[in-house]
């Protein structure tokens, strides 16, 4: 289950954008299962969606004031190196710069030393230097003490120059450029546009190291992340700066990504071999119950790690122990019997009988109370619900739901229109009931359609379950199953 925030962020839907999966997927974990019926296929499709939105959307209003949304978004692409075009790359390189600079003091420094070569493949030292004195004759010019933006001396320097890319590998190496009149090149980021600056300085005033360089610090990285976060990918507040061409489609998407949060991981037989060890026998077993109950269905096997020495007895009591350890319906389980291999007796070695990572069957009984098997078999427990929502779900998926007074059936409060900032009504009558043709039906759940259900004075459905939170709680009437 990954409901894991970082920075006041969701960061299963961040980490998706960013990777194409959750954070959990660096360690093989894959979607499991989603919630309001959600499957593999739609998570994924949201995935690729949402990150895959182009950048150049945000800018289509033409407006000649920009929005702090659009500063910021131009404040990367200014930093960047490389051409940021869709919301993967820009969150994916402000990720970056943000490892970067909780790791070094100045991250900048090798990339830019780095990059130098390949830029000096495409253009000669004439070409930068033409690029060069046309920023400074622009800083030259302007009043003292004055900050010029990026874009306006990019603008103004456009008019001596045709390359633009030429122009933002001269603009990032502007910064602490020393003039033969004392003077040198200053930079910052404005905190109110977002807008990266230059002007000339004296080096009289301040140490050109202090001045020369625009680094973003870790706080400035975290909260520009959160600000875009909030505008780009949060459903909850991203549709005032969404383009109306994708507004309601990445709502959506991002929406679906949310309600994503089980991640499972499956092991097969190759994942359960461990290294070979010369005083070690692995050994993968799987049991089997001698009188089991109806609809018993048998565990996955374990791996069990014995002495090189050890006897079928001794597989036969560790076996025991690691289902007994695993499995609560198992806590009494004995192994008996090793069916594959009838006639060899307890003192038997093991490494005579098997190999390193082989599978071996065992049977077994587990004494006293069998109704342990059918009572902890699953999380649920004994208890029995119907779950007929309008968006397909059929079984508790660990969001909120509540049940109808009247047919017992539950569904998601969210689709029921209830927000999951509204209290959960003391009474609810689902739209299959409340329907004038219908109102007597028994029996399957709601199909409403999203709309907001009838709240009736009629009694609580006697099935209910979690009858400690039934009222108008804040969690309300939830079905509490593993």
């Amino acid at each position: 289950m990954d409901i894991s925030k970082k920075h006041g962020m969701d960061y299963r839907l961040l980490h998706a954008v960013t990777s194409g999966h959750p954070w959990y997927g660096e360690w093989g974990y894959k979607f499991g299962a989603g919630s309001f019926a959600l499957t593999s296929e739609t998570y994924q499709n949201a995935v690729d969606m949402l990150s895959s939105i182009q950048l150049a959307l945000y800018f289509s209003n033409r407006s000649p004031i920009r929005t702090p949304l659009q500063n910021t978004i131009a404040l990367y692409w200014a930093l960047s190196d490389r051409q940021l075009v869709t919301l993967r790359d820009l969150f994916r390189f402000i990720m970056h710069l943000l490892h970067q600079a909780q790791k070094m003091s100045k991250p900048s420094t090798y990339k830019r030393k780095e990059l130098a070569s390949d830029v000096l493949c495409a253009w000669t030292k004439d070409d930068f230097d033409r690029a060069e004195a046309a920023m400074l004759k622009v800083l030259r010019v302007v009043q003292t003490g004055q900050w010029v933006s990026w874009r306006a001396l990019r603008g103004a320097a456009s008019k001596a120059v045709d390359s633009q890319e030429l122009l933002d590998y001269s603009l990032r190496e502007l910064g602490g450029k020393q003039l033969d009149d004392g003077h040198f090149v200053a930079v910052r980021c404005n905190a109110e546009t977002s807008a990266i600056e230059y002007r000339l300085e004296s080096s009289s005033i301040r140490s050109p190291v202090n001045a020369a360089t625009f680094e973003p610090s870790v706080e400035h990285l975290l909260h520009d992340l959160r600000f875009l976060y909030d505008a780009l990918l949060n459903p909850e507040s991203m549709l005032s700066s969404q383009p109306e061409v994708v507004g309601s489609s990445a709502h959506s998407a991002a929406a679906k990504i949310l309600d994503c949060k089980q991640f499972i991981k499956h092991y097969d037989k190759h994942a359960l071999r461990t290294p070979s060890n010369p005083f070690l026998l692995s050994v993968r077993c799987s049991i089997e119950l001698l009188d089991h109950p109806k609809d018993y269905t048998a565990p996955p096997e374990e791996l069990v790690l014995l002495p090189a020495s050890a006897t079928l007895a001794e597989l036969k009591v560790q076996a025991s122990r690691a289902f007994q350890e695993t499995y609560l319906m198992f806590q009494s389980f004995q192994a008996e019997q090793l069916p594959d291999f009838p006639n060899f007796s307890d003192t038997t070695p093991v490494k005579h009988v098997l190999g390193s990572g082989q599978l071996v069957r065992l049977r077994g009984r587990c004494t006293g109370d069998y109704r342990r098997i059918v009572q902890f078999r699953m999380e649920r427990g004994l208890e029995n619900w119907t779950v007929d929502c309008s968006c397909g779900a059929k079984d508790d998926d660990g969001e909120r739901m509540l049940a109808c007074d009247v047919c017992g059936v539950w569904q998601h409060t969210r689709c029921s229109g209830i927000s999951d900032f509204e209290e959960v009504p003391e009474n609810f009558i689902c739209r299959k009931c409340a329907s004038p043709r219908k109102g007597k039906g028994h029996g399957g759940g709601g199909s409403n359609g999203g709309g907001r259900v009838e709240v009736s004075a009629a009694g609580r459905c006697k099935d209910e379950i979690g009858s400690s939170v039934g009222g108008a709680g804040k969690f309300g009437r939830m079905a509490t199953v593993g």
